[in-house]
């Protein structure tokens, strides 16, 4: 909300008076640095170049903290250069360290108000989201004023020393500490050897706003989600804005708690693999835009990194249509991909993708190619025939089920599920093109009790759907795990039985 005030000149020149004030508390840069450690006045941590990747640390004097400034403009450490990623310019650009070069993206000018800006960009060495955490993701962001702590360097020994400056209220970010065991990094866990049961962990308070009153909001360590089968978590959602920035925070929207980076950690070593779910039914982002799709990925790749994901789950249900020609892609389709390869290309090889669309984007392409019909199908057989889909999520819910000869089945049904399952199994063929997804890489999509979805089956339904393909699935996921927990966890409890765990 933008407030605007009027001042009387008397108070406009009080301002002015306070605000030159402020400003002169702001220490000045050294001309040049040799051997020291860069703090960032808010946290009191310091700039570490210990890995690829630069972050925010405590700070340690080691050799991964000693930066020297150079007549050529560089920042050097031991290992080489700071450089802006790939040579970005744009907001939400990673900070490296590479070989040194003299490229233009190694090139740093060390202001009088200690920000440092990228020479090329004209953008300042930022903390992501005015983080404080040890490990936070640094970036290159738009200068903000000079007063701002998380984009100040100061050359100096480190320690959280409090900033002699106001800091201006930003957005909100998550930053209390965890209770759990556990560091605040772990390495990304490869897809599932066995079966799985996935569920939609919600970061938001369901109980409160009435819609499963059972069970709210509750941590992602959490014993009872592992208890009662769950061993593939999907966080649902981040918000997406409409430039396509992501946001992934507490108080991003109302009462939601997001998992600290360490609690990530310690569900993950209690036997979770954990997944980012990007869409859901109001969280769209505009498709038919490259520059949002290129913005989308420059702002969710570092909170993966930085929260520990194992992977993402495409769970986009709006703005996705197809061109009728499954042999070329619409605009959105090629933006989908767009975004997929844009944050596969920045992670881990064994970073997990999977897919939940509703039916009508996958198996409804039986019925007619065009619209939303069948829109996901090209890119699910990409990422299938390359090896790179974990599993798709289809959610066998809200909408009825399909054939691969055009057959259609209601939601809730045995029949429904089983010949959708065989006919992704054995494969959908459109328009010529033939789109296989073999049992071991399907995970339907049920509803977890009555009212979390149209078409609930219940646990002796879902056992005989189970057994209608003799359990060669790989697993099944659900809606949600909030909503099975508010109802004794019945869905959890019988899936985990059914699978022989």
């Amino acid at each position: 909300m933008r407030i605007r005030l009027r001042l009387t000149f008397a108070a406009a020149a009080a301002y002015l008076v306070a605000l030159v004030a402020a400003l002169t508390l702001v220490p000045a840069a050294h001309a040049a640095i040799t051997g020291s450690p860069l703090v960032n006045p808010r946290s009191g941590r310091c700039l570490d170049a210990g890995g690829t990747q630069v972050l925010l640390r405590t700070c340690t004097a080691g050799s991964a903290q000693a930066w020297t400034s150079t007549a050529a403009g560089e920042l050097r450490v031991a290992k080489g250069c700071l450089a802006a990623s790939g040579g970005g310019t744009g907001n939400g650009t990673l900070l490296v360290v590479s070989a040194c070069s003299g490229a233009a993206s190694q090139k740093w000018k060390l202001n009088s108000n200690s920000t440092i800006t990228g020479v090329p960009s004209g953008k300042c060495v930022d903390v992501r989201g005015n983080a404080t955490a040890d490990g936070s993701v640094v970036e290159l962001w738009s200068c903000k004023t000079p007063a701002n702590n998380n984009q100040r360097w100061v050359p100096g020994a480190g320690g959280p020393t409090p900033s002699p400056t106001p800091t201006p209220t930003g957005s909100p970010t998550p930053t209390p500490t965890p209770t759990g065991g556990g560091g605040t990094t772990c390495p990304v866990k490869s897809r599932p050897s066995g079966k799985v049961l996935q569920g939609y962990w919600e970061n938001w308070d369901g109980a409160s706003n009435g819609v499963h009153p059972g069970l709210g909001w509750v941590p992602i360590t959490d014993p009872r989600i592992r208890q009662h089968g769950y061993n593939v978590i999907n966080a649902a959602f981040p918000v997406i804005l409409s430039d396509g920035t992501v946001e992934w925070q507490d108080g991003m929207d109302a009462t939601v708690k997001v998992a600290t980076p360490a609690e990530m950690c310690q569900a993950k070593a209690n036997g979770a693999t954990i997944l980012m779910s990007i869409g859901g039914a109001t969280a769209g982002i505009d498709l038919s835009s490259s520059t949002v799709a290129d913005r989308f990925i420059a702002t969710v790749v570092p909170i993966l990194k930085q929260f520990n994901f194992d992977g993402i789950d495409i769970d986009i249900e709006t703005g996705l249509t197809d061109s009728g020609n499954i042999s070329q892609l619409s605009t959105s389709q090629a933006n989908l991909e767009r975004i997929i390869d844009g944050v596969l290309s920045h992670m881990p090889s064994n970073f997990g993708l999977t897919m939940a669309p509703e039916t009508a984007y996958v198996t409804g392409g039986s019925v007619t190619y065009g619209s939303i019909w069948g829109a996901y199908l090209p890119i699910i057989k990409k990422y299938a025939d390359n090896g790179r889909l974990w599993w798709l999520n289809m959610q066998y819910y809200n909408g009825n089920m399909y054939g691969c000869a055009g057959d259609s089945y209601s939601a809730g049904t045995v029949q429904g599920f089983t010949v959708q399952t065989n006919c992704l199994n054995t494969g959908l063929v459109v328009q010529g093109t033939t789109i296989k997804v073999p049992y071991d890489k399907q995970v339907p999509g049920l509803p977890a009790q009555p009212g979390a979805g149209g078409g609930y089956l219940t646990p002796s339904l879902v056992s005989q759907s189970w057994n209608s393909v003799g359990g060669a699935v790989k697993g099944l996921m659900t809606w949600s795990i909030n909503w099975d927990g508010s109802k004794g966890w019945t869905f959890g409890d019988n899936v985990r039985s059914l699978q022989g765990r």
